[in-house]
């Protein structure tokens, strides 16, 4: 009888929640000895972290959790669950909301009127999709105590969003889908919107807006004195209505059938939403007549066929900036819109022929509004193509001037001061991709761009950051990310005698202390990072957590950890001790991440290889980059290299997996319209109907005969629907491929509900695959 264990060398192992959930595969031969215990002994009196402290958040770094709501104040909920107000300049608190307050406190968004003087409470929160909710709202006067339901008709209902006014205690409300005006505390409000079909959102977008457009709960903006309100209206009624089953909890009659939740679900080639913007002016709404609503028509070169509204900025108190672009979002078009009038011109165009634009964040204005400050694609010198650089816009002219160049990328415009005419903003370096810092530049471009976390002393040996702004700008807040354990620390920043930034310490926000000493307690990976020439001409980045006592005589088993969406990256100086860790420091795997051609940080040259071929040329880079770091580190064991991957990473996974097989039957990559459209085109024989069947899953079931399959799912995904999971299910067990398959009942796309339970299950089925005890 041949052995056992000789046999488990040889096969191959997925852990797929069909097409983007969860989702571990082989790429050559199946890791062998993850619920293993680890193959070195600790070193000194450390021990190794376990999977609850990762669970749990134990080990999880504090961040800044706080709002800047003026120049010197921040508002933040403290460890003991306060609801505090900050003045960073004078270095006091007051407690808005004490956890005494019941009520109060079990609150989920805390919003401080303009005046200081109000807070608005938003309580029993119910979720709908990523980022929306419906609560309860209240406002609080903070002087007294006393508080004022918002309601409509007399009565306190659910809302689907609320937010103040930016200069006085007015507040809008969506409720039911439709707008309202609340012109005081007391006052009563204004129905500004008078929709009464389901399919149709005033002021929140629907679900494909809300997950790939504005990543937000929120599709209405104030302008700057408030008078003003612009807001998108989604007209769903086209689209198609997804229906997911919600089952409830056990043993609860009012679920002893079976409920569905219907969504509109736009899938790609099928009826987007359609979409329109208006504006209103606040100071002429009555309860006795029907408000004026002016609508800002689409670019002229998109209004004719199907469209997308990807961004809003009002530069005056009554002149608004809209961004459009055509369904495929190959092609840009801002417009510049009086709100009085509706009156549009086309200002700027952005056209790609060999990729898609990224315009999906709203732009800085100047203080006149006369230009605005976004990121766009421009090219470098020689052979290097396009990067995406701080770029400057005549909103008159439609002048635009490229502020940053070289062979970097800028990330994020967060700040343009309009006293100094500096603008702020985030991008990594030509040397280091993986970095990420903070830099100041003048809008006018006429000086070199200066690197304000670079040689930060509070925190040396840092190289990843993120910073927030004050509302007046003098202030700001920043975050060590990594690769050290997090801080966050605030400055104050001015012009010094040489013009340039000068930044001052002011408070360290947060050290991590407490989690610094208990780590001292734990044994931690050792980091490594790698460039791999690639055969393709291209290179891949590669960073590998070892284990922090690793003999390199020995050999050790490799999990890659894969996402490979389009610009996404892995491979950042960014600090984290999640799973992989526990992995590498428990069980000896060399937990290894990959960016190759489709992600971002390093061009868009690197970027578009990609483009209308997902599926293809990200998942090669992974396969060619593993077997690459095989030949070149001897302590990596070839006969057990694994490929794991969540969200897009499972479904590059699964491609792993088929190619290895010599297969080109593949697992279909997310299905709803604007994000797959954005890089796949649309699916027809006209455009890219080809590139959709090579990243489709068709009969990828022959791929995984005589290998070991787990397929897990939760049913209430929203996002990537269990329907592809029953399609799989099904087309595996007509054909007789074995397989195991775990599902989470009104679980989504997050799993967020069942972690333990789902990693417990993942270290079983290693167990029952390859190695005997153990268990994770």
């Amino acid at each position: 009888m041949e052995n056992s264990s000789r046999r488990w060398n040889y096969k191959k192992i997925a852990i797929i929640g069909v097409v983007v959930v969860v989702i571990l595969v082989a790429i050559i031969v199946p890791v062998v000895l993850l619920t293993g215990k680890s193959e070195d002994p600790p070193p000194g009196n450390k021990t190794p972290i376990e999977l609850e402290d990762v669970l749990t958040g134990r080990l999880s770094a504090r961040r800044f959790n706080g709002s800047w709501i003026s120049d010197q104040h921040v508002l933040f909920r403290d460890i003991s669950g306060d609801v505090v107000l900050y003045d960073a300049t004078q270095k006091s608190r007051r407690v808005l909301v004490s956890t005494q307050n019941e009520k109060l406190a079990e609150g989920v968004k805390f919003d401080l009127s303009p005046d200081h003087n109000y807070l608005l409470v938003a309580t029993q929160h119910k979720k709908i999709f990523r980022h929306s909710f419906l609560a309860l709202y209240d406002i609080v006067e903070l002087s007294s105590g006393a508080i004022y339901p918002v309601t409509v008709g007399g009565l306190q209902v659910p809302l689907m969003y609320a937010e103040w006014n930016p200069v006085s205690n007015a507040l809008v409300f969506v409720h039911a889908s439709n707008i309202y005006y609340q012109p005081s505390v007391t006052g009563s409000p204004v129905q500004v919107t008078f929709d009464n079909n389901p399919a149709v959102y005033n002021g929140v977008p629907d679900w494909v807006y809300e997950e790939e457009v504005f990543s937000s709960n929120s599709a209405l903006w104030f302008s700057p004195d408030g008078q003003h309100l612009a807001f998108v209206r989604f007209d769903d009624t086209p689209t198609h209505l997804m229906n997911i089953p919600f089952y409830g909890p056990p043993g609860i009659m009012e679920f002893q059938y079976t409920r569905g939740i219907g969504i509109y679900y736009p899938k790609a080639g099928t009826p987007n939403p359609t979409v329109s913007v208006h504006a209103v002016d606040l100071t002429r709404l009555s309860e006795s007549t029907p408000p004026t609503l002016v609508q800002l028509p689409p670019a002229q070169e998109v209004a004719s066929e199907e469209h997308l509204i990807t961004a809003i900025k009002w530069t005056t108190n009554n002149t608004v900036v809209a961004v459009w672009m055509n369904r495929v979002q190959n092609r840009c078009y801002l417009s510049k819109c009086n709100a009085d009038t509706g009156d549009c011109q086309r200002i700027l165009s952005l056209i790609s022929s060999d990729g898609w634009v990224e315009f999906f964040d709203a732009p800085l204005s100047s203080a006149d509004g006369s230009e605005i400050a976004f990121i766009a694609s421009q090219p470098q010198s020689g052979d290097a193509g396009s990067y995406r650089h701080l770029t400057v816009l005549s909103t008159d002219s439609g002048a635009t001037r490229a502020v940053t160049s070289g062979r970097f990328v800028v990330t994020e415009v967060l700040q343009w001061d309009p006293v100094s005419n500096v603008i702020f903003f985030m991008g990594n370096t030509e040397t280091h991709s993986e970095q990420l810092h903070l830099y100041a530049v003048r809008a006018s471009g006429d000086a070199s761009m200066q690197c304000l976390t670079c040689q930060l002393p509070e925190s040396e040996g840092q190289s990843y950051y993120g910073a927030t702004f004050s509302s007046g700008g003098n202030l700001v807040t920043i975050s060590a990310l990594g690769p050290k354990l997090p801080t966050v620390h605030v400055y104050n920043w001015a012009m010094d005698g040489n013009a340039n930034i000068a930044l001052t310490h002011n408070m360290a926000w947060e050290t991590n202390e407490e989690l610094g000493e208990l780590l001292e307690e734990h044994l931690t990976p050792m980091i490594e990072k790698d460039v791999i020439e690639l055969d393709n001409g291209f290179t891949a980045k590669v960073l590998m957590l070892l284990p922090p006592n690793i003999d390199r005589s020995k050999k050790y088993p490799m999990l890659i950890d894969v996402y490979g969406g389009p610009d996404s990256y892995n491979v950042v100086d960014r600090w984290s001790m999640d799973w992989g860790a526990f992995l590498t420091v428990n069980r000896s795997v060399v937990y290894t991440k990959i960016d190759g051609r489709g992600s971002g940080l390093r061009g868009d040259k690197l970027l578009h290889q990609i483009y209308r071929n997902l599926g293809t040329v990200e998942v090669e880079d992974q396969v060619e980059t593993a077997r690459r770091l095989q030949q070149k580190h001897s302590f990596i064991d070839p006969k057990r290299t694994g490929i794991w991957g969540w969200s897009y990473g499972g479904y590059a996974s699964a491609m792993a997996l088929a190619r290895d097989g010599n297969s080109t039957q593949n697992g279909k990559v997310l299905n709803y319209s604007i994000y797959t459209e954005r890089y796949m085109g649309l699916p027809t024989v006209e455009d890219n109907r080809e590139g959709y069947d090579r990243s489709r899953l068709s009969t990828l079931y022959n791929n995984f005969r005589d290998k070991k399959f787990f397929l897990i799912h939760g049913t209430l995904d929203d996002n990537v629907h269990y329907q592809q999971s029953m399609a799989l299910s099904r087309t595996l067990e007509q054909n007789d491929v074995p397989f195991k398959q775990l599902t989470y009942p009104d679980e989504d796309h997050g799993l967020a509900g069942v972690r333990p339970h789902l990693y417990h299950s993942l270290g079983r089925f290693f167990d029952e695959c390859f190695a005997p005890g153990g268990g994770v």
